[in-house]
């Protein structure tokens, strides 16, 4: 009998060891991902860019993006590291009741240099290069072009094609709330939350039915700010830093809108234009 209770005691162990384990390893894949910038000399210093009707101010550590002589109607910003790049694979099973596909990050880049900024008319281009942990290096492009009075276009581009996962993130306002992600009513605050978007074409446990990436990859914001993914591939958004909007993207490119309007309706409207659905049609509360 004190065998078997011996025995027993020895299992629980083993099993609380094992729960704590996989504990951990959940833990770090759900690790936001947050690169680190480095720039040459010439760039430590402040300097604007302008695109069409939009400017760049970069402060020489991060940058804000507006319409010219509208310098408090802050469409995208960044400070320090703004991209990292990876490998990864997806497990075939799902977490989190069916919402989140396991993904085992074999690799990950975050050290981001900033090398160049480039413009041509109405587009503003960033290049630099991504190390790895391991020491392989990959190119980028980060390309904000100006869409009229929708607002902005963002691409970005990995130059290795065997990385498979893109970080994007940018800054977000002390207390910035956050609305959206085809949630039907549009009342809800999503801020603090992981949130993901399956890839197009997949099953959405959550939406009970056939991804639609349109209006789940779409939020607004209290600063009537509006963003807008547009890729096809399985995203997490990541809402938990009070600081900062982190995005995960499954591939290794990117493309985005960022819409420019001074109500919410409006911010709507932009959207409808690009994807003809208007996915919160509530307003926040």
């Amino acid at each position: 009998m004190v065998f078997w209770r011996g025995l027993g005691f020895v299992a629980i162990v083993l099993l609380g060891m094992a729960i704590a384990v996989l504990r951990g390893i959940d833990a770090w894949r759900k690790e936001p991902v947050i690169a680190t910038l480095h720039v040459p000399p010439a760039f430590k210093v402040g300097r604007d860019f302008d695109f069409g009707r939009y400017r760049l101010s970069w402060s020489g550590r991060g940058f804000s993006v507006y319409p010219q002589g509208r310098p408090e109607k802050v469409l995208w910003a960044a400070e320090d590291g703004f991209l990292a790049a990876g490998t990864g694979q997806a497990a075939q099973g799902l977490l989190d009741s069916g919402r989140e596909l396991h993904d085992r990050r074999d690799r990950l880049c975050r050290e981001q240099s900033l090398e160049a900024f480039e413009r041509m008319g109405g587009r503003l281009t960033l290049k630099g290069q991504l190390r790895c942990a391991d020491g392989g290096l990959s190119s980028y492009v980060l390309a904000l072009e100006d869409d009229g009075e929708r607002g902005l276009v963002l691409v970005v581009y990995l130059g290795d094609p065997a990385l498979n996962r893109l970080y994007l993130g940018w800054r977000r306002e002390a207390g910035e709330r956050i609305f959206g992600f085809g949630e039907v009513s549009g009342i809800y605050d999503m801020s603090g939350r992981r949130l993901t978007v399956p890839a197009a074409g997949s099953r959405s446990a959550e939406a009970g039915g056939w991804s639609t990436s349109a209006t789940q990859a779409f939020f607004v914001t209290s600063r009537l700010r509006a963003f807008h993914s547009q890729s096809s591939a399985y995203q997490v958004f990541d809402l938990r830093d009070p600081q900062r909007v982190g995005l995960e993207v499954h591939e290794g490119r990117l493309k985005a809108r960022i819409y420019k309007g001074d109500s919410l309706e409006e911010l709507r409207a932009r959207q409808s234009s690009v994807s003809g659905v208007v996915s919160t049609p509530a307003s926040p509360k």
